[in-house]
């Protein structure tokens, strides 16, 4: 179906149906992050998984998907978005299903790696095909709306959902139920996308920004894999090479995407992008906002570790994480539009304060009830912040710039959110030593929250700034 055929389409019933099949599969990767944090301690005993690779089946996967996000909204853009949403939800389905047949670490930290790559072809269509199905205010607005729910939604069902398959282990699946048992979701998902969602994008002819991608792969392969792997292995010299060629990488990076620029490609990183204010301090606050990825990893890490709990419990644990990101969407969504500028730093505040309270809460043993109100205020600043974040970073971007500065966002936050677990994770690992039981990881958690709250009150002072 073409972008006029919907736009004259006599009733929106299936502009909506499509909507609800592609919010569908945009559930299914960050839902997909969810389920796999609590299953951590699992893989980590059927597999035999280090530290490092456990690390890479959160930061493997967000690598894959924040490097070719970009790409694959252009893909989309050049060769449809209904095309690129069906590849990648295949693909998707497919590597979910090496990963649940996964005999060894390595292998599931290389399915999970090529996972996150699925997911950048999959995901970059929902946000694009948006403004085409909804020509009008109203209609996108519900629809964008929908999205910041089905985040909500995402997180507390992943939290939830997998610590209990791991518990239930239907068929005695274990830890591989939590991506076998998702077969036929993601197999019904890509038959509705077959039938019911249109062609939105308009074909045309640009170059795929190569060097780019290259390069960029390249910076933060030097950048992520020393953090992952130096201190378990006393950081040999090829760590610190890594880490000082990342810079010299970056700024390669950036030159090429400027020539490419004048060339009249299309790069990766427009420059012009960058001499937007608004822009520059959305992408430092979106940068740095995913840095709390590492609470999700090493909060499950202290439950089943530390505390000894079962994957149901620990899912139970995140839970009220889920449910205030979802209250915190819903419940700014009606506010005032003179609040509405507000609301970033509003949530952001919010966050911090979350967060150093589950620290604190964790590290001085207070109790399970208060530690579970603090996890529930991280999220629903959370859930305030997100769709702010969107609008000021977004919000004086040139119409034409749009979807590839969607794009830029959101792999910045999927970088922050390796490099957090990369760095922060290590930090966790070297606090903790050999060390067993719950005050060692209460104390190692408590030294990485440190970190996570400190990158979160720099993004919410960045909140403050103005253009």
């Amino acid at each position: 179906m073409s972008h006029a055929a919907i736009a004259t389409a006599p009733s929106s019933a299936r502009r909506w149906i499509a909507c609800v099949v592609l919010l569908a599969g945009a559930f299914l990767p960050p839902a997909d992050f969810f389920i796999v944090n609590v299953s951590l301690s699992s893989i980590h005993e059927a597999l035999h998984a280090t530290p490092a690779q456990l690390q890479l089946v959160i930061s493997g996967y967000g690598v894959g998907y924040a490097v070719f996000l970009v790409t694959g909204g252009r893909l989309g853009d050049l060769y449809g978005r209904r095309r690129m949403f069906l590849l990648g939800m295949a693909g998707f389905t497919l590597t979910n299903m090496l990963c649940g047949v996964a005999t060894s670490a390595s292998a599931l930290v290389i399915a999970r790696v090529v996972q996150g790559i699925t997911a950048s072809l999959l995901v970059p269509q929902v946000l694009g095909a948006m403004p085409t199905l909804f020509d009008n205010e109203r209609g996108l607005s519900r629809a964008m709306s929908a999205y910041g729910i089905m985040m909500g939604l995402a997180a507390a069902a992943g939290q939830f959902g997998g610590g209990a398959l791991v518990a239930w282990s239907p068929w005695d699946l274990g830890w591989r139920g939590v991506f076998l048992l998702k077969l036929p979701v993601c197999l019904a998902v890509f038959a509705a996308a077959w039938f019911v969602v249109p062609e939105t994008s308009t074909s045309r002819r640009a170059r795929l920004d190569g060097g780019g991608i290259v390069l960029l792969s390249a910076m933060l392969a030097c950048l992520i894999l020393p953090l992952v792997e130096g201190r378990q292995l006393h950081w040999p010299p090829w760590t610190i090479a890594g880490l000082a060629c990342a810079p010299v990488l970056l700024a390669a990076f950036l030159v090429w995407e400027a020539r490419f620029a004048r060339r009249g490609g299309m790069p990766l990183l427009d420059p012009a992008l960058l001499r937007i204010p608004s822009f520059r301090r959305g992408a430092a606050v979106a940068t740095l906002f995913y840095f709390t990825t590492p609470f999700y990893l090493l909060f499950g890490l202290y439950e089943q570790e530390g505390r000894g709990t079962d994957p149901l419990f620990t899912g139970l644990a995140f839970l009220p994480y889920g449910i205030g990101l979802f209250v915190g969407s819903m419940g700014s969504a009606p506010l005032p539009a003179s609040l509405r500028p507000r609301l970033l730093t509003i949530g952001m505040v919010i966050q911090v304060a979350g967060y150093a309270a589950i620290g604190l809460g964790v590290a001085n043993g207070l109790p399970p009830w208060q530690v579970t109100l603090a996890v529930f205020i991280a999220g629903f600043g959370q859930g305030i912040a997100l769709p702010r974040l969107y609008n000021v970073a977004l919000g004086r971007v040139p119409p034409d710039k749009g979807g590839v500065a969607a794009g830029v966002i959101n792999s910045l936050m999927q970088i922050g959110s390796a490099i957090g677990v990369a760095a922060i994770g290590s930090l966790f690992f070297a606090v903790l030593g050999g060390a067993h039981g719950e005050p060692a990881y209460a104390h190692a958690f408590g030294a990485a929250m440190i970190a996570v709250v400190a990158a979160l009150a720099l993004a919410m002072l960045a909140t403050m700034l103005r253009d």
